[in-house]
């Protein structure tokens, strides 16, 4: 098929609005898998987060988590690349955050820890599945490595406020965006999706006119566009949908958009060999 390398975004992607992984995605997966297609989950996840969606589709490639921050065979636990938030630049965005009053989580040691219990606390372990380290302390004074990625957790209308002024801040240093519309995502400037793609595509010997990416969200912007086949999710912002003429349209998740798009093309693949 003319797919060697499918990624697809978890969270408004791959799953379905009740956050479930339908047995028709899983199909149609495996399917391109048959094929000879690798399958890459593409998240801002963390690796115990993404494991249990990896093991039902029954994965072939090692997947990018923390928007680009590692490539983890999840399988073996094996960590391919990583570009992690150097400490001091993650302990001053940290800063910059509790001192707006912000709420957020530092992933590291392959989990992460909040500052405090609290209902954002909560929410986000039903999101993720992984129980959060509760530390009793601000993240800036608690965290003692390098972390993989800051979470920022507000309200839609707090985060929306809240991301020009971190950018304006950290211009240059750090990459930071939304990843729904509620959490920004604080990275090292030079990781993205597509960077982490671009060295997993390279380690797979896949050629770069046979890749293809699922996304909805501006955290998925970058891995679009590196995307020979970039398709966008119809349930995704409308500044997502229009930022490339480039972009393909995708059903959206409530439709099982990935699984229709991948079933459209191996359809015409048959079709093509009759």
């Amino acid at each position: 098929m003319k797919y060697r390398l499918i990624a697809a975004d978890i969270d408004g992607t791959l799953l379905n609005p009740k956050r479930e992984l339908e047995q028709e995605t899983v199909e149609a997966a495996r399917k391109c898998m048959d094929r000879g297609a690798y399958f890459v989950l593409s998240s801002g996840r963390m690796p115990p987060a993404l494991r249990p969606i990896a093991e039902k589709l029954g994965v072939n490639a090692p997947a990018v988590c923390y928007n680009g921050g590692a490539v983890v065979d999840l399988l073996k636990g094996e960590t391919l690349y990583s570009t992690p938030v150097p400490l001091e630049l993650a302990r001053d965005i940290a800063r910059e955050c509790e001192k707006m009053g912000l709420y957020l989580h530092a992933f590291v040691h392959g989990s992460y820890i909040a500052p405090r219990y609290c209902e954002l606390t909560e929410a986000y372990e039903r999101l993720c599945g992984v129980k959060a380290t509760v530390v009793n302390a601000p993240i800036s004074e608690a965290m003692d490595e390098a972390p993989m990625k800051l979470l920022v957790l507000d309200t839609p209308e707090g985060a929306a406020k809240a991301l020009p002024e971190l950018n304006a801040k950290f211009k240059g240093r750090a990459s930071l965006m939304h990843s729904q519309s509620h959490m920004i995502e604080c990275v090292d400037v030079n990781t993205s999706k597509a960077g982490a793609l671009e060295f997993l595509r390279k380690h797979l010997n896949v050629p770069k006119e046979e890749t293809c990416a699922f996304g909805d969200g501006q955290n998925d912007i970058d891995m679009l566009m590196w995307a020979q086949y970039p398709y966008v999710m119809a349930n995704a912002p409308e500044s997502v949908k229009t930022h490339s003429p480039r972009f393909l349209a995708a059903p959206s998740n409530s439709d099982l958009g990935v699984a229709r798009v991948l079933e459209n093309e191996l359809k015409a693949e048959r079709e093509g060999n009759a």
